[in-house]
């Protein structure tokens, strides 16, 4: 007897990172051949070109500590395409509460927006983010404190801003990050070897039972073990009645592998970090863009084929 096999899960979700993935900085992609064209800093507009001549009109975005960061009107013409298909798209990053607001107009308008490595929660509107999802964030406050309390770090008792105090007294060096952070912190080496260890020595040795960390943009991101991008993917998985199958991650860097093990389908435009350049070679089904680290033009080659797919399976659908 010939043994049925049952059709692959549709696509219903899509849980993207943000810098790198949908927001593009010139010191990554100019190095790849795309360069600027124009920039208007006070309309906040911007025109890039591809290798082969394409040009697209971007938003520019507040700048960072990374520059003025691009989102391509395409790009926000092609999420708010597959939102019109019914497919969730969510917003993923490590960026502070007041970076992640600050954005939010320039973005594409999204379901659900996580900041701060997955430990805060706002459900998304075309108008905008809804307050922030007080059950999500529950579950670990033993281990922040309160999401919404402004308390100097140095007033905080929870495990992670004890950590954070003991990383600010025991690696010279070290440049530690709290500003606006509540669910989570940062801290940057400066890309000093002799800090690294120095680091890394007192992670191994000294970090707190319900801490993680991960690497992010270079930097050490430190946050609830029972947040982070990969389990509050989960927990939105769960919220919104979607399986992995049915899920695309679209990422770029080392804190977004445990989103990318929660979904069925891993694309990226950028490979930033040797270690995802290694995840990549070795998930031969992971889809690199053509256009890999091409900035706006790698996340548009990816959107465009995931609105493909949606609009054959729903043609597949209708009855002939």
């Amino acid at each position: 007897m010939a043994t049925t096999v049952p059709p692959a899960p549709k696509l219903r979700a899509i849980f993207s990172d943000l810098d790198g993935t949908i927001v593009h900085f010139p010191a990554w992609f100019e190095q790849h051949g795309t360069k600027i064209v124009s920039r208007d800093l006070e309309a906040k507009r911007a025109v890039v070109e591809s290798p082969s001549g394409e040009t697209r009109e971007c938003r520019l975005l507040p700048s960072s500590t990374m520059g003025d960061g691009f989102v391509s009107e395409r790009t926000i013409e092609l999420v708010a395409a597959l939102r019109a298909e019914g497919i969730a798209f969510v917003i993923v990053t490590a960026a502070r509460k007041s970076t992640l607001f600050e954005r939010q107009p320039m973005l594409p308008a999204c379901d659900a927006a996580c900041c701060e490595t997955g430990s805060r929660v706002y459900l998304g509107t075309d108008d905008g983010l809804d307050g922030l999802d007080l059950e999500w964030a529950a579950r670990f406050e033993h281990i922040t404190g309160p999401l919404e309390r402004e308390l100097d770090v140095s007033e905080r008792p929870e495990p992670l801003w004890q950590f954070f105090r003991v990383l600010q007294a025991s690696v010279p060096g070290l440049k530690c990050d709290s500003r606006s952070y509540y669910g989570c912190f940062r801290v940057d080496t400066k890309d000093d070897p002799a800090v690294e260890a120095a680091l890394r020595a007192v992670i191994a040795a000294q970090l707190p039972e319900g801490i993680d960390w991960a690497m992010n943009l270079g930097k050490f991101d430190f946050f609830p073990a029972a947040s982070g991008k990969g389990n509050v993917v989960k927990y939105l998985q769960e919220k919104f009645g979607v399986s992995e199958g049915e899920s695309v991650c679209l990422f770029d860097d080392d804190n977004d592998l445990p989103m990318a093990r929660r979904c069925g389908t891993c694309m990226l435009p950028g490979l930033t970090s040797a270690s995802v350049r290694r995840a990549a070679l070795e998930h031969p089904d992971w889809r690199v863009a053509r256009n890999v680290d091409q900035g706006v033009f790698a996340i548009e080659e990816l959107l465009e084929e995931l609105l493909a797919q949606v609009r054959a399976e729903r043609t597949e659908a209708v009855p002939a």
